[in-house]
């Protein structure tokens, strides 16, 4: 969950997943290399759903 001016924002078991390692210093691929593994679907299927992910939580001013 993540705090946000409205309320609050509840993700998915993915979105969170992936969210848990955007640290600074990993590549986008490899956050979707360990999504996709861990979730047992494709890299283009996780790499569709994280850039639709990070796409929204960019325009609401969460990530950059």
């Amino acid at each position: 969950m993540l705090l946000i001016p409205e309320g609050a924002l509840v993700l998915n078991a993915s979105a969170a997943a992936a969210l848990e390692l955007v640290d600074g210093t990993r590549p986008l691929a490899e956050i979707v290399g360990d999504v996709a593994a861990r979730f047992d679907v494709s890299a283009d299927r996780a790499g569709e759903d994280l850039f639709e992910l990070f796409e929204r939580l960019e325009q609401r001013g969460l990530v950059q």
